[in-house]
């Protein structure tokens, strides 16, 4: 071969080398983390790869600096970009080997002490029925939201790829540009494997940034607690954290709101029931002492809306697993519905309003309140007679046992294990639940 066609080759070679595609997408991206000036862009390659990001402010928003930052080689990849101004639009791309591989678009969260409303839509439980999900998916893109809010089970096991697969080829579209904070579910929680997938997809960074199952997130005049309700609470790391984030929020500055995010509730007129691990700590005793507001859950494949004195709550499971009945009705419930659905809530000065939307377009619900008010679309209650003495602890309001079977008392508040904490597959010491 002479020296021209060694040389011929060699640039054919080159050239092929360098129109190689780079590694593609394989889930995302997707948006946690989201706040007043920095944003969480997670996304997983179909091959190991270094990536970065780019944020750019979005066209007519005023300019502004870009910011990038990257990632080391990798396959599963949550790039943090910081240094962003509150309320602004921006828009981002992922890229790959000098190729855009994914774009997006977000707008950040209002300073704090802004006073501007909020809105985010709630769903849950959308593992099993694909088709469902898809509609609910399609129903919340049609409405615009600053959020979004899970109540756990996204996917029917925590320790499938392929589960893992579908959920995000079905969110993508609505994930893309949108953050989603949620509540890890009993399906996220079967084993080590689906503990490890829920830290490297959606785990809540420590100060060390190690993923955990829970965590806090402040969005405008609202700050949400994400806790793990499927273990038990009487002690543990879970607990101590909780008491130290609700004591650090009762003096927060410009915070109007607070509530707290668990999958499994403690009322629930659905077959599931209560959470007697939540009632038995008295832990929402423990959220009312701290002017938590209001507590958001699923579990139970129903809506459900209702006052337990000092707290209300809603129950959201309707977002594609199998529909539960009402099976015992709580003397807590309000309002209650086996269908599928999503509820849009809006929080604006002291003032929430929800509209509970089922998958065929109609209102399931439509109600509100002001903070320290009843529900204002429900009869008055009447009054308490002379000499009734205070109202007992949430922890006794609630008699009738819980029929989950999902629940295994003193299974670990954490992921822990070193393996887990590198996002490295098993290692989580997460007991198995039985499915439900």
């Amino acid at each position: 071969m002479t020296g021209a066609a060694t040389l011929a080759l060699s640039l054919g070679a080159w050239s092929a080398a360098e129109a190689a595609p780079a590694a593609g997408l394989a889930k995302g991206p997707y948006l946690t983390g989201l706040s007043d000036v920095g944003v969480e862009v997670r996304f997983e390659l179909d091959a190991a790869a270094p990536a970065s990001v780019e944020v750019t402010p979005a066209a007519g928003d005023g300019g502004g600096a870009k910011r990038r930052a990257g990632d080391a080689a990798a396959s599963m990849h949550m790039v943090r970009v910081s240094g962003l101004e509150p309320a602004r639009a921006y828009d981002y791309a992922v890229v790959v080997g000098g190729a855009v591989v994914g774009r997006g678009h977000f707008v950040t969260a209002p300073r704090g002490d802004a006073g501007q409303p909020v809105k985010f839509l709630l769903y849950g439980d959308d593992r099993s029925n694909d088709a469902v999900h898809a509609a609910i998916v399609q129903s919340m893109m049609a409405l615009p939201s600053d959020f979004l809010v899970s109540t756990g089970d996204l996917v029917a096991d925590g320790g499938s790829a392929a589960d893992w697969a579908t959920f995000f080829r079905v969110e993508q579209p609505l994930l893309r540009d949108r953050a989603l904070f949620l509540a890890i579910g009993n399906h996220e929680l079967y084993d080590d494997e689906a503990g490890s997938n829920f830290a490297r997809y959606f785990g809540y960074p420590d100060a060390g940034a190690a993923p955990q199952p829970y965590g806090t997130v402040r969005w405008g005049s609202v700050r949400f607690f994400f806790l793990n309700g499927m273990h038990d609470w009487q002690g543990g790391a879970e607990r101590a954290w909780l008491e130290h984030a609700l004591a650090q929020a009762d003096g927060e500055a410009g915070l109007v709101w607070r509530v707290a995010v668990v999958h499994h509730s403690p009322w629930s007129s659905g077959p599931h029931g209560p959470n007697l691990e939540l009632l038995d700590a008295h832990i929402p005793d423990l959220l009312a002492d701290h002017h938590v507001d209001l507590l958001l859950a699923g579990h139970d494949h129903i809506y459900e809306r209702g006052d337990a004195g000092r707290l209300k709550y809603l129950v959201s499971g309707g977002g594609g697993a199998p529909l539960y009945p009402i099976e015992h009705p709580a003397a807590t419930m309000r309002k209650a519905e086996s269908a599928y659905h999503f509820v849009e809530v809006t929080l604006t000065g002291d003032a929430l309003h929800l509209e509970a939307h089922r998958l065929d377009g109609t209102t399931l619900d439509s109600c509100g309140f002001t903070r320290g008010s009843p529900w204002d679309c429900d009869p008055k209650p009447r009054s308490d007679p002379p000499g009734t003495t205070a109202a007992p602890s949430l922890a006794q309001e609630t008699p009738s046992r819980s029929r989950c079977g999902c629940v295994l008392p003193g299974a670990p508040a954490g992921f822990g294990g070193a393996a887990l904490l590198a996002l490295g597959g098993a290692g989580a010491a997460m007991a198995r639940r039985r499915r439900g």
